[in-house]
């Protein structure tokens, strides 16, 4: 529940910094995606010593079960029921991805920063030039 609810957090902040909604909605998730697989794996790894219990085995299973559930529905069905709640449309291949304007140290324009964590754009010419 709580990562659905910062996942769509993070899609208004995304729009509000000028994305496109469609945009906005699979930023947010690229932006989101590692928290949560991280997240939903360490309360995996720790129910796993639980299963082993006679007494707490079964919760054990069960608890895991929700876990995993629940971040393939925040991260796989999450986004296009919003989409769809919203009537968000994807955009024409001939539209620019995003109308966030962001710009680098020397004044070029720089990709979103889910796309520059990615190593896209003069970002990343900019980091191996210093090294």
């Amino acid at each position: 529940m709580r990562n659905t609810l910062i996942l769509i957090d993070q899609i208004r902040i995304n729009e509000r910094s000028g994305l496109s909604q469609y945009h906005a909605v699979v930023e947010a998730t690229v932006q989101r995606a590692r928290p949560v697989i991280l997240t939903a794996l360490a309360a995996v790894l720790a129910f796993i010593p639980l299963t082993f219990s006679v007494f707490w085995g079964a919760l054990a299973y069960t608890l895991i079960g929700g876990t995993v559930g629940g971040t393939v529905l925040t991260l796989i069905f999450l986004p296009p029921l919003y989409a769809m709640w919203f009537r968000i449309k994807r955009p024409d291949d001939h539209e620019t991805p995003a109308v966030l304007h962001v710009s680098d140290a020397n004044g070029a324009a720089a990709p979103p920063p889910a796309l520059s964590c990615l190593g896209a754009g003069p970002a990343k010419e900019e980091f191996h030039a210093r090294r």
